[in-house]
C-alpha cells in the first residue's frame, strides 16, 4: 500500500463524523417540524440545504460504502467497493445532483416462498449514494404524515411492533375470538406503481423530483423496454417511494376520530391485514382497497388474498397467528414456511463441501441464532428441534472423523440454550405523534436497544444508551456492535465490553477482523 493511499485513509478517518451527524440531524429535525406545521416553502428550503450540505454528502457515501450490509454488491459497472480516495471524490461528485443521470440497474432474481422469483434491481455504488442523499431530504418530510398502521422500512419501527399490535387486537381482552382477518398482498407492487401518480406525491425542490424521475426511468441493463411503471426494488430509496405511494391504504377501515382513532389495518411494505368485527362488510372494504390501488396502477393479488376467522389462523411476516377455539387464547408461532426455510438453509450449509465441518457448524449457529432471536416472542414449543439437531449430528458423523463428544458438543451448542417468552415483547406501541426526527433521544434510544439480545441491551443500558466511544445517544437507525476492549473476541465479560455505533467500532484500533456478532432481532 502506497504512502499516498495512507494519506487518503487518514483524511477519510479524520473527517468530523459526529459533527456531520449532528448537523444533518439538526436539519432533518427542522424539516420534520416544518412538515408537521405544513410550511411547504420552508420545507423546500431545508431540503435544498440537506442536499447541498457537505455533511449529508459524506454521510451518504459512508452509509452505502461502509455501513449498509449489502455495501459490496456491484451494479452494472461491476464495482463492488471504493477506495478512500474514490469515496472522497464521490462525495464531491454528489454536488452535481441537478445534472445527475441515473445508470441502468443490474437485475438479479431471488426465490420467493411460493417458488417464483423476485426481481431485484441493483444500482451502482454512485447511484446508491445519490439515492441515500435524496432519502435524507425526503424521509423527515413524510414521517409526520405516514399512517400509524405503516410499519415496514420506517425508522424506529420493527416487525415485533406489529406482533404486539396483533396480540392486542386478538387476545381475549380485545375479543379476538369474534374477529375475522382480511389478509392480502399487492400484485407486483414494486414493479407496477404508476410513475405519474408517484411523482405527483413527491414534495421537494425540482432537483429532487428530477433525480427521482431519472431513477425511475433508468431501466434495466440489456432490456430495451422503456419503463413507465414500477420502482427499482433493491435501491436505497425504493422502500421510501413504496411507502409514499401506498400511504393511507391501511387507514381505509379505521373507526373513530382524532386521538381516539382505532387502527384497523396494518401494512408492512406491500403486505397488509385488516381486522373485521362481526357484521362488518368485507366486500365494501375490498371495493375501497381496489379503488385506492387502481389510482396507483396496482391491484390485489387474488391468490394471496383471503378472509379467515381468527380461530382458523393466518400467516403474516413469518409467523402464524391464531385464537384457540377451546379457550379463546391468542397464540403465535413460526409459520410452516418459515420453519421449512430454516431447515432447508441449515441442510444447505451443512452440505457445502467447500467449508471444513468446523466452519459449517459456526455458520449454522449464526443463522439459527438469528432465526431464534426473530421468533423469541412466540411459542417456540411448536418447533421440533430434535429432528434437525439429530440430522445435523448424523450428517457430521458420516462426513468427518471428528470425536463423537466434540461433535455432540458442537451440535448442542447450536440448538440448545435458546429461550423464548410467549407474547413477551415488552415494548409499547409507538405513539402517533412520535418520530425519530422529533429530537427525543432517550425515548428512541431505549426503543432501539430493545431490538437487541440480552448482552447488547445490558451493556447499552449500563452506558445509559450512549455509545462507549463517542458518548452520543444510539438513534433508531444505528447498528450497535460490541467492542472488546482488550482485543480478545473470546473475552465476553461485562468489564471487557463496550456498546458502540458500528461506525465508531470500525475506527477502533484493535477490534480487528474477529468481532462479536451483533444480535439484532429484526430490521
Amino acid at each position: 500500500m502506497t504512502t499516498k493511499h495512507y494519506v487518503y485513509i487518514e483524511e477519510w478517518k479524520k473527517l468530523p463524523w459526529k459533527d456531520f451527524e449532528k448537523t444533518l440531524f439538526r436539519l432533518q429535525h427542522r424539516l420534520y417540524k416544518a412538515s408537521r406545521d405544513k410550511d411547504i416553502d420552508k420545507c423546500n428550503r431545508i431540503q435544498s440545504l440537506i442536499i447541498g450540505s457537505a455533511c449529508s454528502r459524506y454521510l451518504a457515501v459512508r452509509q452505502v460504502t461502509q455501513l449498509n450490509t449489502g455495501h459490496k454488491t456491484a451494479g452494472v459497472d461491476g464495482q463492488e467497493s471504493l477506495k478512500h480516495k474514490e469515496r472522497l471524490q464521490l462525495a464531491k461528485e454528489l454536488k452535481l445532483i441537478s445534472n445527475w443521470k441515473h445508470q441502468p440497474i443490474r437485475r438479479v432474481f431471488i426465490p420467493k416462498p411460493n417458488g417464483k422469483m423476485r426481481p431485484l434491481g441493483i444500482p451502482t455504488i454512485k447511484d446508491r449514494a445519490m439515492q441515500c442523499l435524496v432519502k435524507y431530504a425526503l424521509e423527515p418530510y413524510y414521517e409526520p404524515w405516514f399512517s400509524h398502521g405503516s410499519w415496514g422500512f420506517r425508522p424506529g419501527r420493527s416487525t415485533h411492533d406489529i406482533q404486539k399490535i396483533i396480540f392486542c387486537n386478538l387476545n381475549s381482552v380485545g375479543k379476538g375470538y369474534e374477529k375475522s382477518i382480511l389478509e392480502l398482498d399487492i400484485e407486483n407492487c414494486f414493479n407496477k406503481i404508476d410513475y405519474d401518480k408517484l411523482l405527483s406525491l413527491i414534495t421537494g425542490p425540482n432537483v429532487i423530483k428530477k433525480f427521482i424521475h431519472s431513477c425511475l426511468k433508468a431501466g434495466v441493463l440489456n432490456e430495451s423496454i422503456r419503463n413507465h411503471e414500477g420502482t427499482p426494488q433493491g435501491g436505497v430509496i425504493s422502500p421510501l417511494l413504496c411507502n409514499i405511494a401506498l400511504n393511507g391504504v391501511e387507514d381505509l377501515h379505521n373507526v373513530g376520530k382524532g386521538t381516539k382513532l382505532r387502527q384497523r389495518g396494518l401494512r408492512y411494505a406491500d403486505d397488509m391485514i385488516f381486522f373485521l368485527k362481526p357484521g362488518e362488510d368485507s366486500v365494501l372494504l375490498r371495493e375501497k382497497l381496489d379503488q385506492f390501488l387502481a389510482e396507483r396502477g396496482l391491484k390485489i393479488a387474488e391468490s394471496k388474498t383471503k378472509l379467515v376467522h381468527s380461530t382458523d389462523g393466518f400467516d403474516f411476516l413469518g409467523w402464524h397467528f391464531k385464537v384457540k377455539a377451546k379457550n379463546n387464547k391468542f397464540v403465535s408461532y413460526p409459520s410452516k414456511a418459515s420453519r421449512q426455510k430454516i431447515l432447508e438453509k441449515i441442510k444447505s450449509i451443512m452440505r457445502d463441501s467447500k467449508l471444513p465441518l468446523k466452519f459449517r457448524f459456526q455458520k449454522v449457529k449464526i443463522v439459527y441464532r438469528g432465526w431464534r432471536n426473530y421468533h423469541q416472542y412466540c411459542d417456540m414449543s411448536q418447533m421440533n428441534t430434535w429432528s434437525i439437531s439429530n440430522w445435523t449430528y448424523r450428517f457430521g458423523k458420516k462426513r468427518s472423523s471428528m470425536n463423537k463428544n466434540l461433535l455432540r458438543e458442537n451440535v448442542q451448542g447450536i440448538f440448545n440454550g435458546h429461550s423464548y417468552k410467549v407474547n413477551g415483547y415488552i415494548n409499547v406501541n409507538v405513539q402517533r405523534n412520535k418520530s425519530p426526527y422529533d429530537g427525543d433521544w432517550v425515548y428512541w434510544s431505549k426503543r432501539q436497544n430493545l431490538r437487541y439480545d440480552t448482552l447488547h441491551y445490558k451493556i447499552a443500558k449500563r452506558q445509559q444508551y450512549k455509545c462507549g466511544k463517542c458518548n452520543f445517544y444510539f438513534n433508531s437507525k444505528d447498528r450497535i456492535e460490541l467492542h472488546h476492549i482488550d482485543g480478545n473476541p473470546e473475552n465476553n465479560t461485562y468489564k471487557n465490553l463496550s456498546a458502540e455505533h458500528r461506525s465508531c467500532h470500525q475506527l477502533e484500533p484493535n477490534h480487528g477482523v474477529k468481532k462479536k456478532k451483533q444480535g439484532v432481532v429484526s430490521n
